[in-house]
Parts: C-alpha cells; sequence; structure tokens
C-alpha cells in the first residue's frame, strides 16, 4: 500500500472509531437514565408516534399476544392492530396478532394452545386468577426472564417499578417469569352502587362498613325498584365478607392474625366456621331476591350490569378514577364506591404479561413488552383506539371516547403500565398521582412476596379444587342453605386432603418468615 493510501485508510479508521465512541456514549446515557433499581414512579414514555427506524440488524417477526376482555373490542379490532403494526415495524421490525379473548373462554383457550404446542408468544396471566403464575409455572408454560433479559430487552420498563415491588413477581424459585402490568398494587374492597338509587333513597355511604350494612338499602331496592336487580353476584362475585382481625391477600392460601406475633397461618376450615352467619345472611338475602337467582352458574357479573340494572355490586380493586370505567360497565349509569375493607398492597403481580417457553423469539416479545409498558402513543393506540375515529383528544392528558366508533376493549389494565395512559371524562387530574400514593401507603403484609409451590401435593389440590367449583360459589352467593351444606363442604375438603395441602404450605410460610427475619 502507498504512503497516501495508508494516510486515507488511517482517517478512515479513525473517523469510524469515533463513531463508535459516540455511539457507545449515547446507548450508555439510554441505559443509565433507564437503570433497574430506579424508582421513580412516573414512566419514560415515548409519545412520537412517528417512532424512529426499526434496529439494524433485527429481522422481521411476527409475534402473537393473547389476552382477556370483559366484551368483544368491537369491529375496528383488526383496524387498530394494523396500524400497531405499523408503529412496531419502525420501533422493532416486528408485526404482533392480537387475540383478545372473552374472560369465559380465556382460560380454557390457554390450556389448548398449551397442550397442542400452538404457536403464540405473549399471554396474560395475575396471582390466583386467569392463567394462575405459580401454577402455569409449576407446569413449564412460562418462559423465565430473570436477570439479563429484562435488562437487556427491557430495561426502561423495569426502571418504572419500584424495587420495593419487585419480590411480588418472584415465583417460588426465586426466579421471574414474567412483566407486571404496574397500576393499583392496593386491594381495598368496595361496593359499587349506582348513583341515582343512593341518592333517590339518601344512602349514607359512610355508614356502609361491611356486607352486613347494605342490607336495609337492598330491600327497599326490592320493594320499589321493579325490574332492578339490588345485589348483583356471579361466580367471581366472592370476597364480600371482610375479616378486619385478619391479615392476607385474596387468591393467597396464607391469612394469619393481626395480633399473631408467630404470624401462625388460619385453616381454610376455621375461615369457613367463622364465616357461618355470613353464608346464612346470603342465603336470607337470596331467598328475599335481593340476589339474581343465577348467580351461582353466572360466571361473570358484567354481563348483568352492562345492562344497566345492577344496582350494587362489589369490586375488589376499588381504585382513584376507577368510577369512570365501572360507569361504562354499568350501562352508563354513574356509580359510587362505599369501602368495605382496609387498604392492602397486594403486590404488582394481579396483571403479569408473561411469555411462552416455546416462543420462537421471546427477546422480541419481551422487547414489545418494553413498549407496551414505557410507550405512551403504543399504549394508548391498544387501550383507546386510534385519534379521530375512536376517540378525541381534549387536553393535554384527556380523551373523550366516541361512543360507538367501532373499538372499546376496556381494558387498559391488561395491556401496560397503567401510569401511561389518558384520562377519561371525569378522572381528576391527579388521579395518577392519588394511585401512586394509595400504593405507597398501603398496609403491607408479611406475605408480601411469598410463592408456594404445589409440587409435593398437586393431586391434592387437584382435588380440592374440584370440591371448591362444587360448593363455594353455592355458598357465596345465598343459593344453598348453610346448616344443610357447610358441614359437607368441609368434611369433603377434609377428604380430599386440605390438611396434607395446608401442612406442605405452612411448612413453606414458615421457611419464608425464617429467611426474612
Amino acid at each position: 500500500m502507498t504512503k497516501p493510501a495508508k494516510a486515507i485508510a488511517l482517517k478512515l479508521c479513525l473517523f469510524l472509531l469515533c463513531l463508535a465512541v459516540l455511539a457507545a456514549c449515547s446507548d450508555n446515557g439510554n441505559n443509565s437514565a433507564a437503570s433497574p433499581g430506579n424508582d421513580a414512579n412516573a414512566p419514560a414514555a415515548s409519545t412520537d408516534p412517528a417512532g424512529s427506524p426499526a434496529p439494524s440488524g433485527l429481522p422481521e417477526v411476527k409475534l402473537t399476544f393473547i389476552y382477556p376482555v370483559a366484551a368483544d373490542p368491537g369491529p375496528d379490532q383488526q383496524l387498530v392492530n394494523d396500524e400497531i403494526n405499523k408503529y412496531l415495524k419502525e420501533k422493532i421490525n416486528a408485526t404482533v396478532e392480537l387475540k383478545p379473548l372473552t374472560f369465559d373462554e380465556y382460560e380454557p383457550k390457554l390450556n389448548a394452545m398449551l397442550a397442542a404446542q400452538e404457536n403464540f408468544d405473549i399471554a396474560f396471566s395475575s396471582k390466583g386468577w386467569l392463567g394462575n403464575y405459580q401454577p402455569y409455572i409449576d407446569r413449564g408454560a412460562y418462559l423465565e426472564i430473570t436477570g439479563d433479559m429484562i435488562s437487556k430487552y427491557a430495561p426502561e420498563a423495569r426502571a418504572n417499578i419500584p424495587d420495593k415491588f419487585w419480590p411480588d413477581m418472584k415465583a417460588a424459585d426465586g426466579k421471574v417469569y414474567g412483566f407486571p402490568v404496574y397500576q393499583i398494587a392496593a386491594k381495598q374492597k368496595s361496593f359499587v352502587i349506582q348513583k341515582r338509587f343512593a341518592d333517590k333513597y339518601n344512602l349514607d355511604i359512610a355508614s356502609i362498613q361491611s356486607y352486613k350494612d347494605i342490607g336495609p338499602f337492598l330491600k327497599t331496592l326490592k320493594e320499589n325498584e321493579k325490574g332492578i336487580i339490588p345485589l348483583g353476584l356471579a361466580q367471581n362475585s366472592n370476597g364480600i365478607y371482610i375479616d378486619r382481625t385478619e391479615v392476607g391477600a385474596d387468591g393467597s392460601p396464607v391469612f394469619y392474625k393481626k395480633d399473631d406475633p408467630d404470624m401462625k397461618m388460619i385453616s381454610k376450615i376455621t375461615q369457613l366456621e367463622g364465616k357461618k352467619e355470613y353464608f346464612q345472611t346470603m342465603h336470607d338475602w337470596f331467598k328475599a331476591g335481593y340476589i339474581n337467582q343465577d348467580a351461582p352458574v353466572l360466571q361473570n357479573i358484567n354481563d348483568l350490569k352492562n345492562k344497566g340494572n345492577v344496582a350494587v355490586a362489589i369490586e375488589f380493586t376499588s381504585k382513584p378514577g376507577g368510577e369512570i370505567s365501572e360507569k361504562a360497565i354499568n350501562g352508563g349509569n354513574d356509580v359510587i364506591y362505599a369501602p368495605i375493607s382496609d387498604s392492602y398492597f397486594t403486590g404488582i403481580a394481579s396483571a403479569i404479561q408473561v411469555i411462552n417457553k416455546n416462543s420462537k423469539n421471546p427477546e422480541r416479545a419481551l422487547m414489545l413488552i418494553n413498549l407496551l409498558n414505557t410507550d405512551q402513543y403504543l399504549y394508548n393506540l391498544i387501550c383507546n383506539g386510534i385519534e379521530g375515529k375512536h376517540y378525541t383528544k381534549t387536553g393535554e392528558q384527556y380523551i373523550a371516547p366516541i361512543e360507538n366508533s367501532g373499538y372499546a376493549p376496556n381494558g387498559d389494565w391488561v395491556f401496560g403500565n397503567q401510569f401511561n395512559a389518558f384520562l377519561k371524562p371525569g378522572q381528576a387530574a391527579d388521579t395518577w398521582e392519588k394511585t401512586i400514593e394509595l400504593n405507597d401507603n398501603a398496609i403491607v403484609p408479611a406475605s408480601n412476596g411469598f410463592q408456594y409451590s404445589e409440587e409435593k401435593v398437586k393431586a391434592e389440590m387437584a382435588n380440592i379444587n374440584a370440591v371448591k367449583n362444587e360448593f363455594e360459589a353455592a355458598l357465596e352467593t345465598g343459593a344453598v342453605e348453610p346448616d344443610k351444606v357447610l358441614s359437607d363442604y368441609i368434611d369433603k375438603l377434609k377428604a380430599s386432603g386440605i390438611e396434607k395441602v395446608e401442612a406442605e404450605i405452612g411448612a413453606q410460610w414458615e421457611a419464608f418468615l425464617k429467611n426474612k427475619e
């Protein structure tokens, strides 16, 4: 090579080296701003719908996302899906096929897809509900994403989750198999009451402290409001009974007495025996016609509430601004909350996005999860549809849904970080700030972060669940006489091995407490 040629080559190498250094600095800056461990509550959201060019070197892939919805999102589902894919192509060179499923069909469909090893990438999961987190992990259904995967493919989303909440994502083996949909993480049970009836009969909301207190109001409704269901219940409505002397979370087998320094686990049998009066009250209400007669077989109360003729229902996670979404579910009728429990921190694992262990593109799936939980434009596109067609912008952070627009999944809590959501008419400007405050101030039970494994008691758990399905909904909705049924229920639980199960879970609970010391 001649000397001039060598000089040109050297200058070219130096130029390329400078570009590489500048790019590395830029990447390091981004990663440090969104590093795991940041306790910032405000999401690092991108609001630019134009996006940026797809990262070079990423081959185009197609992803599939299955998730539950309360009702059919509407005829424009594919139109919104297409708009989402235009954006994702620019962002991560991927497209996604959205597959919404009703609450009733979600679990059977998820099981069928897993059994057939059908290809899908992202699914919805939760603790103690649809796609139940730990049992599906025990089955080997979900991909472990602990450590490097999250820090490499979802660092911004992880940065938005306060560290003190993260233990809730750990499975029984201490590993992480999903990413939380960050939203309300404190549970306060409330009656949801249509405001028109509360106003008409001068209901004192402050006087409603437990299930007993709503009785006189239900009686008034039954006697005076023809065609109205005083108290709407379904199979998923159990939980109106509250024992304020106990600490525990719904979906967990671990409850303990507030004043017990050893936090010994209370048995299911003890709890059932303590609910005799409650079961009798519910049965009295059922016989009096306060409760819809199909309650023990109705799978989802929203099927009734949507008609607008349910005066009172139960909401397990009443939250700031929640009355607005409840209004949509209650046939457009305004509602108010009447809290009947303390506010407990329930963790962030009530809604989770998981990756199928057999996904062909798990890294890109996690990149999509990262965007759903950080990118405000994408999140609101999947939640609310296309601006001008499905909603109108009424302020910097406010929108007004267009009635009968063709797209209304009503599932913000399924899709991603809810603190990126636009506010809707009637929601206070500080709704998200109040929600974060509620999360931070809620009572945190000692069981936070406890996950138990059913591996040693699988057969007994299956038998117990079958017995619960036989008796629980009927008792909780008041459809049966408790004096005749409760003892049979307890006997069958014992015959199914509940004492063995509770001994196993109790040992895991004690080990968990010991490790926390």
